[in-house]
């Protein structure tokens, strides 16, 4: 619609400036906003009451917020003390349950199972919980024909897929009733998802060989450790093999057991040993030993990550920090120093550690072969 039939340029020029203005305003004030309702999976709130999609499709509607839960796998229950939950917490599996410095609050009588394919049925039951968290990777199905009996309902959140941390993380924010604290997690989260896209834009993506604690244990496509890898503009060198129709003696894709020779033959740029899975940073006499060993390998002398230096010894809590982000960021600053010289991986690691997790920030959470070198 014109409301003036014939316009100058000048005034034409003026009034698109500030339609685009306008745009940018609410585009920017719709990006600020809370994803709330319009996540994929909440589907809708009413009478205190959350419909949503959890993260296997099913569909479920629970009273909000959660009173009584049972946690397993360690990042999800990260994420519930992210967002403020931890007081409805009466269960947690074995990795939360022994570790006292990381998990202050958790007590002995909390153990609901030794993990998360080996679940104490008694115990939950009589722990008396209105949910049981389980991520995908899981028996989930079994424990909700089990725990079913007793109205206990089986939520499947995958709280390690890098690849929906908001989503999953909006939903335990609704879920506990504390969606300002998943927002501020997100955005957390989305900064430095963001800066890696950009910055990593163009790159020649560096070949990786990643090693979880068992030797020539890499991990495939359909793990979060690949897609940390990728988003930190790296290749995985085993990310072409497909898990259907192999051995299953070889392992899954959170850990498949590849020859010597296939590692050799597909020369990395990069090799990343992931090792120890603990909160407190390992000394400097392990990460030699671990770094001499890699580099003392029959043939591995000849690679391009041995020759250059390039291999990295990091924890599993660094990597696996707020859905392996900040893995994501270590590796892009290993990969490509001259983009990220003013980012700090262990400085992103306190925010998390000292904000999100409220227990104390330790540096020293990896170490490199060149390092060692020196």
């Amino acid at each position: 619609m014109r409301s003036d039939p014939t316009p100058g340029r000048s005034h034409r020029h003026a009034g698109q400036r500030n339609w685009l203005a306008l745009l940018l305003f609410v585009c920017a004030a719709l990006f600020a906003l809370p994803a709330l309702a319009d996540d994929p999976a909440v589907l809708g709130e009413q009478g205190g009451r959350l419909h949503f999609r959890d993260d296997v499709g099913r569909e479920l509607t629970l009273p909000v917020p959660l009173k009584r839960v049972v946690v397993f796998n360690r990042y999800t229950t990260e994420f519930v003390r992210a967002v403020g939950g931890m007081p409805a917490v009466v269960g947690v599996d074995i990795d939360s349950a022994r570790g006292k410095q990381y998990w202050p609050t958790v007590k002995p009588d909390m153990l609901a199972g030794q993990g998360q394919s080996s679940p104490n049925y008694e115990a939950i039951v009589a722990m008396r919980p209105e949910v049981v968290f389980f991520p995908r990777n899981s028996d989930w199905q079994k424990a909700a024909e089990v725990l079913g009996r007793f109205h206990i309902t089986v939520v499947v959140v995958t709280a390690w897929d890098v690849l929906k941390h908001e989503q999953n993380v909006t939903l335990l924010g609704r879920l506990f009733g504390q969606p300002q604290r998943a927002e501020r997690l997100n955005a957390f989260y989305r900064g430095y998802r963001d800066l890696l896209a950009q910055r990593l834009q163009g790159v020649a993506r560096k070949r990786v060989y990643l090693e979880e604690v068992g030797n020539y244990k890499t991990l495939l496509k359909g793990s979060g450790w690949h897609d940390m890898v990728e988003l930190g503009g790296g290749q995985n060198v085993f990310g072409d093999i497909s898990i259907a129709g192999q051995s299953s003696a070889r392992g899954s894709v959170q850990g498949f057991l590849v020859d010597p020779e296939e590692v050799i033959a597909r020369r990395p740029e990069v090799i990343i040993k992931l090792e120890p899975a603990q909160y407190l940073p390992h000394p400097r006499a392990f990460s030699e030993q671990v770094l001499q060993g890699i580099a003392a390998r029959p043939g591995f002398g000849e690679l391009p990550a041995v020759r250059s230096g390039q291999v990295y010894h990091i924890s599993y809590y660094l990597a696996g920090g707020c859905s392996k982000i900040i893995g994501a960021l270590q590796i892009a600053k290993w990969l490509y120093p001259e983009r990220f010289a003013d980012i700090d991986p262990e400085q992103a690691m306190k925010v998390w550690l000292e904000q999100f997790q409220n227990v104390p920030a330790s540096g020293g959470y990896s170490m490199s072969l060149a390092e060692l070198r020196r």
